[in-house]
């Protein structure tokens, strides 16, 4: 535990070496400034009706103009951020200390100046610090020394949280790693002691990862099935079991304060454009797939499934509690429509489990005795740990790219860090690329389509909606891998007013992607407009999805449209 540890603190004192040397400034973007920004809002702003045009200045100032994308308008006018505030609880100490360096050494208290960046990278470390700390109190409650040491490698390098922390500390994953096995740690304690103060303690730390992120409402199985099963009488029960809803509740008062007072509602449980749907999970690609497959990419953790068996000879408890809560975390994981959650070398959610999930490896290890048995086990532990430090090093560089992997493009760099004539053409499309076909028509054979054209002419009224038609995607289409191509001509009776045509991608769930062509305004009127308009398809969720072509005409506006056709290009992998 202590080589982990001085490995981590090394690495974070060259990322705080370069902040000083102000070879990077961006705290952080994305995700993690969805989680960070209410501490900067609070403390420089004196608000949290955050508006985008200040969201946007910071990622302009310090992360290179990266897109805010964390508020959303609502109904009363005001933004609500899309991401929970429970991660700032956790930053906050560290930000109060940065506020007070920075308004005596002169710095801007924006959240963002030099004392921040240095107390953020601090503060991530001491949670990677404090994780190593827990799980190997947590390890020798059922292991012994040595194989602990084992569990503790494989834990933090031959999975990804080591690329997790290493590259994107600013996200909650970190962080729920530690207070996870924080949790467990009482919670064991609690069983074999029956000390009241453990039961608290693990009480209070789940409670504030239902704050960080609504998932962590999965965790609650444990002690549901633990307290059950060890419970004296079922009055006794109840009383143990309540502590930890009772918990959830109160760390999450702030922001369900912060929905009523700024969003004008005391509910608003998901903003995302994203659901789960559990009717319709990803299980074979979350789990296998060249894109994100958690067993391809951390494939140390077959070996827990292995060792469910010999978890269950040894401690019926533990096993019926870590399989129960493994199936349900990675069916609802896989159930997100997001399944790949963008972003990341491997399925990241995972890593926040990874506390549970090492234990069944911990009761296989101890369990085998068969010297050939052992030697195997070993070597396909050391293979999977060489393969995590050099995939995730090759995903630092990124050759291993983060969001677009393909079958082809993994065998392509396989094995290698250094390339002759190395290109991308084998991801997956850029679909913020309309270009991609030039790149990738060498490797791959593109397949143009006509997927719909107008039979005749149609006309929308003033204050109309009229549907163009609807086209389901995976139908008309091999792969959603493909450019769309909209050829129209139409006319419009008026050049001050708007009408949009809007292009939506829906599932019977949600609409989760708009395209929109203006047709109206600044247009020519009363003569003929030709139109061409392309956009790439985005991931489709499910297999009945599709698109949807309308006329949204809330003006005083006539269009007639005289002909609209849809073609597409796609790759098609052979």
């Amino acid at each position: 535990g202590l080589l982990i540890a001085i490995f981590f603190t090394y690495s974070y004192s060259l990322k705080i070496s370069e902040s000083l040397n102000n070879q990077k400034n961006c705290i952080c973007a994305y995700d993690g400034f969805g989680y960070y920004m209410y501490l900067p809002a609070v403390f420089s702003q004196n608000t949290l009706k955050m508006k985008k045009e200040w969201a946007q200045g910071l990622q302009n100032e310090y992360c290179d103009e990266i897109y805010a994308y964390q508020l959303i308008e609502q109904r009363n006018g005001n933004n609500i951020d899309v991401y929970h505030m429970g991660l700032s609880f956790v930053q906050l100490p560290s930000y109060l200390v940065a506020d007070i360096f920075a308004k005596v050494l002169g710095y801007k208290n924006d959240g963002f100046s030099k004392p921040y960046q240095i107390a953020f990278l601090i503060n991530a470390l001491l949670f990677i610090l404090f994780g190593i700390y827990y799980l190997r109190k947590l390890l020798l409650l059922f292991f012994n020394e040595k194989i602990s040491a084992v569990l503790l490698l494989v834990t933090f390098f031959a999975t990804n949280y080591y690329f997790t922390a290493l590259y994107q500390y600013d996200l909650a994953h970190v962080y729920l790693f530690t207070l996870n096995t924080a949790f467990l740690l009482y919670l064991f304690k609690y069983s074999e002691e029956r000390k009241k103060k453990y039961l608290i303690f693990s009480a209070i730390i789940l409670g504030l990862t239902f704050a960080i992120r609504p998932t962590q409402v999965i965790w609650g199985v444990i002690p549901l099935i633990y307290l059950y099963n060890n419970k004296p009488n079922l009055s006794s029960f109840w009383k143990e079991i309540l502590l930890f809803p009772l918990f959830a509740i109160i760390w999450n008062i702030p922001h369900l304060l912060y929905w009523k007072i700024v969003g004008g509602e005391l509910f608003l449980p998901n903003l995302h454009t994203e659901e789960i749907i559990l009717t319709d999970p990803n299980l074979i690609d979350f789990l296998f797939s060249y894109r994100k497959g958690w067993l391809l990419y951390t494939p140390v953790f077959i070996l827990s499934f292995i060792g469910f068996f010999s978890l269950y000879k040894k401690n019926k408890l533990l096993f019926w509690s870590t399989i129960t809560f493994s199936f349900l975390y990675i069916y609802i994981l896989s159930s997100w429509e997001c399944w790949w959650y963008a972003s990341s070398f491997g399925s990241r959610p995972m890593t926040e489990a990874y506390p549970l999930l090492i234990l069944p490896i911990g009761y296989l290890l101890g369990s085998t005795h068969q010297i050939l048995v052992r030697i195997m086990i070993g070597l396909f532990i050391a293979s999977t740990l060489a393969l995590n430090l050099f995939q995730s090093e090759q995903c630092n560089r990124g050759i291993l790219h983060h969001e677009r992997m393909t079958k082809d493009h993994y065998w392509y760099i396989f094995g290698k860090l250094d390339f002759q004539n190395f290109n991308f053409s084998r991801l997956s499309i850029d679909i913020n690329d309309t270009n991609w076909i030039e790149n990738q028509k060498s490797v791959y054979r593109v397949e143009n389509r006509k997927l719909f054209k107008l039979n005749k002419p149609i006309t929308s009224k003033p204050f109309e909606n009229l549907s163009v038609g609807n086209l389901v995607i995976l139908d008309e289409l091999e792969t959603d891998e493909s450019l769309i191509e909209i050829n129209l001509s139409y006319k419009t009776s008026s050049s001050s007013q708007s009408t949009l045509l809007q292009l939506e991608t829906c599932s019977k769930f949600n609409c989760y992607d708009w395209k929109s062509v203006e047709l109206s305004l600044n247009e020519t009127v009363n003569s003929i407009i030709t139109k061409t308009f392309q956009f790439n398809l985005q991931h489709i969720r499910h297999n009945e999805d599709y698109l949807q072509m309308y006329l949204y005409n809330p003006n005083d506006v006539v269009i007639k449209i005289h002909s609209f056709e849809v073609r597409s290009k796609s790759i098609i992998r052979e």
